[in-house]
């Protein structure tokens, strides 16, 4: 269970959350609000990349000294090395949290035939694609998906739909968390809608 007690967050002049809590009781819960209301920034803060003006983001109760190693995320405002390939992000990111090579995951994808493309060359498609291989490879207790169907194909989205069921059944006690401007096939996945 996640838990955000008054939050607050703003840009500049640009307040984004005030005061805000809510309570992702959820397994499986999808955040549903317009754009520009604040879906990626909470995401953000919940990974420990964005820091919030003031609050409490609780996980299971606590307070995390290091969300950085119990959360997992992608996100398009997560940037990736533009100058490496694909393969090279993926090996760095193996090493550096001592994770398997995600063979299955890469398969799954179709993604083998872009591992030596450039991340900056990736079409938008294969660029979440490897994002979602990096998140959903940790196997973290949370994971945080933002848009993760936009701009894949109907193929991926059944094979990410399929990993996420996975994902829930090898460990029951862990939480997964999306955003959707289309939560129409998460919801018939399971997903629960959460409005933010």
């Amino acid at each position: 269970m996640i838990e955000v007690i008054g939050l607050n967050k703003q840009f500049s002049d640009n307040v984004v959350f005030k005061d805000y809590s809510k309570v992702f009781s959820d397994q499986k819960g999808c955040i549903e609000a317009p754009n520009g209301q604040g879906k990626t920034t909470l995401l953000m803060m919940l990974a420990g990349l964005e820091k919030p003006q003031s609050g409490s983001l609780l996980f299971a109760g606590n307070r995390l000294s290091t969300p950085t190693k119990t959360v997992a995320i992608a996100s398009d405002r997560i940037a990736l090395p533009d100058f490496l390939t694909a393969n090279q992000i993926i090996d760095l990111s193996v090493n550096t949290l001592g994770c398997d090579w995600p063979h299955s995951l890469v398969n799954g994808f179709n993604f083998n035939a872009f591992l030596n493309t450039r991340f900056e060359a990736l079409s938008s498609g294969n660029q979440k694609k490897c994002q979602l291989i990096l998140a959903l490879m940790r196997k973290s207790p949370y994971l945080l998906l933002d848009e993760p169907s936009a701009a894949l194909d109907q193929t991926s989205i059944l094979y990410l739909l399929s990993q996420l069921d996975a994902y829930l059944a090898d460990k029951p006690n862990r939480q997964i968390i999306i955003t959707c401007h289309e939560p129409a096939v998460f919801i018939e996945h399971g997903f629960k809608c959460i409005s933010l």
